[in-house]
Protein backbone atom coordinates (compact mmCIF):
# COMPACT_ATOMS: atom_id res chain seq x y z
CA UNK A 1 0.00 0.00 0.00
CA UNK A 2 1.46 3.30 -1.04
CA UNK A 3 2.20 6.28 1.13
CA UNK A 4 -1.10 8.30 -0.35
CA UNK A 5 -3.66 4.83 0.13
CA UNK A 6 -2.45 4.76 3.89
CA UNK A 7 -3.12 8.75 4.68
CA UNK A 8 -5.90 8.27 2.90
CA UNK A 9 -7.18 5.51 5.39
CA UNK A 10 -5.91 6.79 8.42
CA UNK A 11 -7.91 10.07 7.71
CA UNK A 12 -11.23 8.01 7.62
CA UNK A 13 -10.32 6.43 11.57
CA UNK A 14 -11.97 8.84 14.11
CA UNK A 15 -8.97 9.40 16.15
CA UNK A 16 -6.57 10.68 13.30
CA UNK A 17 -10.05 12.27 11.49
CA UNK A 18 -9.27 15.61 12.82
CA UNK A 19 -5.41 15.10 11.88
CA UNK A 20 -4.53 17.83 8.51
CA UNK A 21 -2.78 16.03 5.68
CA UNK A 22 0.63 16.86 6.35
CA UNK A 23 0.40 15.11 9.54
CA UNK A 24 -1.43 11.91 8.34
CA UNK A 25 1.39 11.86 5.98
CA UNK A 26 3.75 11.52 8.89
CA UNK A 27 2.01 9.41 10.53
CA UNK A 28 1.35 6.97 7.46
CA UNK A 29 4.88 6.89 6.89
CA UNK A 30 5.66 5.81 10.38
CA UNK A 31 2.90 2.37 9.77
CA UNK A 32 3.65 -0.74 9.38
CA UNK A 33 1.72 -2.93 7.15
CA UNK A 34 0.83 -6.75 8.78
CA UNK A 35 -0.87 -9.38 7.47
CA UNK A 36 -2.99 -11.79 10.05
CA UNK A 37 -5.00 -15.16 9.04
CA UNK A 38 -8.02 -15.63 10.56
CA UNK A 39 -8.11 -17.06 14.25
CA UNK A 40 -4.71 -15.09 14.63
CA UNK A 41 -5.05 -12.92 17.98
CA UNK A 42 -3.60 -8.79 17.32
CA UNK A 43 -3.77 -8.19 21.11
CA UNK A 44 -4.80 -9.75 24.53
CA UNK A 45 -6.71 -8.30 27.19
CA UNK A 46 -4.31 -7.39 30.15
CA UNK A 47 -1.20 -7.10 28.10
CA UNK A 48 0.36 -3.77 27.81
CA UNK A 49 -0.44 -1.69 24.91
CA UNK A 50 2.94 -1.26 22.29
CA UNK A 51 0.82 -0.87 18.90
CA UNK A 52 -2.38 0.48 17.43
CA UNK A 53 -4.12 -1.45 14.33
CA UNK A 54 -6.04 0.32 11.49
CA UNK A 55 -8.19 -2.41 9.99
CA UNK A 56 -7.38 -2.02 6.38
CA UNK A 57 -8.77 -4.97 5.01
CA UNK A 58 -11.02 -7.84 6.83
CA UNK A 59 -12.71 -7.98 9.90
CA UNK A 60 -12.28 -8.61 12.96
CA UNK A 61 -13.76 -9.04 15.87
CA UNK A 62 -13.07 -7.81 20.09
CA UNK A 63 -13.83 -9.76 22.70
CA UNK A 64 -13.60 -9.59 26.93
CA UNK A 65 -12.90 -11.92 29.12
CA UNK A 66 -14.67 -12.33 32.20
CA UNK A 67 -13.32 -13.15 35.75
CA UNK A 68 -14.70 -16.69 35.81
CA UNK A 69 -12.80 -17.24 31.46
CA UNK A 70 -16.48 -16.99 29.93
CA UNK A 71 -15.68 -14.58 26.69
CA UNK A 72 -18.84 -12.13 25.41
CA UNK A 73 -18.06 -10.65 22.22
CA UNK A 74 -18.31 -7.11 22.47
CA UNK A 75 -17.98 -6.68 18.35
CA UNK A 76 -16.94 -6.92 15.06
CA UNK A 77 -14.92 -4.36 12.88
CA UNK A 78 -14.31 -3.56 9.35
CA UNK A 79 -11.86 -0.81 7.42
CA UNK A 80 -11.84 1.85 8.60
CA UNK A 81 -11.32 0.80 11.96
CA UNK A 82 -8.81 1.16 14.74
CA UNK A 83 -8.15 -0.69 17.76
CA UNK A 84 -5.61 0.05 20.70
CA UNK A 85 -5.07 3.21 20.54
CA UNK A 86 -5.96 3.95 24.20
CA UNK A 87 -3.45 1.41 25.49
CA UNK A 88 -0.84 2.85 22.90
CA UNK A 89 -1.91 6.60 24.02
CA UNK A 90 -1.77 5.97 27.57
CA UNK A 91 0.63 2.86 27.98
CA UNK A 92 -1.79 0.93 30.44
CA UNK A 93 -3.29 -2.84 29.94
CA UNK A 94 -5.62 -3.32 27.09
CA UNK A 95 -9.43 -3.58 27.52
CA UNK A 96 -10.01 -6.41 25.00
CA UNK A 97 -9.07 -9.45 23.03
CA UNK A 98 -9.21 -8.43 19.33
CA UNK A 99 -9.00 -11.60 16.44
CA UNK A 100 -8.84 -11.69 12.93
CA UNK A 101 -12.36 -13.03 11.92
CA UNK A 102 -10.84 -13.29 7.95
CA UNK A 103 -7.44 -12.64 6.70
CA UNK A 104 -6.97 -8.85 7.36
CA UNK A 105 -4.46 -6.32 6.30
CA UNK A 106 -4.00 -4.15 9.26
CA UNK A 107 -1.46 -0.67 9.68
CA UNK A 108 0.16 -0.91 12.76
CA UNK A 109 1.29 2.17 14.50
CA UNK A 110 3.77 1.55 17.65
CA UNK A 111 3.49 3.86 21.31
CA UNK A 112 7.44 4.85 20.31
CA UNK A 113 6.67 6.22 16.51
CA UNK A 114 3.48 7.84 17.63
CA UNK A 115 5.55 9.67 19.84
CA UNK A 116 7.95 10.49 17.48
CA UNK A 117 5.43 11.70 15.15
CA UNK A 118 3.79 13.82 17.54
CA UNK A 119 7.41 15.78 18.43
CA UNK A 120 7.86 16.21 15.20
CA UNK A 121 4.66 17.85 14.08
CA UNK A 122 2.49 18.75 17.91
CA UNK A 123 -0.55 19.62 15.76
CA UNK A 124 -1.29 15.55 16.10
CA UNK A 125 -1.60 15.30 20.00
CA UNK A 126 -3.93 18.41 19.84
CA UNK A 127 -5.93 16.52 16.57
CA UNK A 128 -5.92 13.15 18.27
CA UNK A 129 -6.95 15.16 21.93
CA UNK A 130 -9.81 16.45 20.03
CA UNK A 131 -11.48 12.88 19.19
CA UNK A 132 -10.81 11.94 22.89
CA UNK A 133 -12.66 14.26 23.91
CA UNK A 134 -15.58 13.78 22.07
CA UNK A 135 -15.51 10.66 23.05
CA UNK A 136 -15.55 11.59 26.63
CA UNK A 137 -18.33 13.53 25.88
CA UNK A 138 -20.22 11.01 24.15
CA UNK A 139 -19.88 8.36 27.11
CA UNK A 140 -20.36 10.94 29.58
CA UNK A 141 -24.02 11.67 28.07
CA UNK A 142 -24.83 7.69 27.83
CA UNK A 143 -24.29 7.65 31.23
CA UNK A 144 -26.55 10.59 31.68
CA UNK A 145 -29.17 9.38 29.70
CA UNK A 146 -28.52 5.74 31.36
CA UNK A 147 -29.20 7.07 34.51
CA UNK A 148 -32.37 9.16 33.50
CA UNK A 149 -33.93 5.68 32.01
CA UNK A 150 -33.13 4.09 34.94
CA UNK A 151 -34.08 6.26 37.96
CA UNK A 152 -36.87 4.76 40.00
Amino acid sequence: MDIATRRELLGRVEIFANCKRGDLKTLAKSCQEVRYAAGDTLCRQGERGVAMFVVAEGRVRVEEEMPDGTRVLLGHLAPPAVVGEMAVIDGEERMATVVAEEPTLCLTLTSWDLKAAIKDRPSIAFDILLTVVKRFRDTTEDLRRLRRETKI
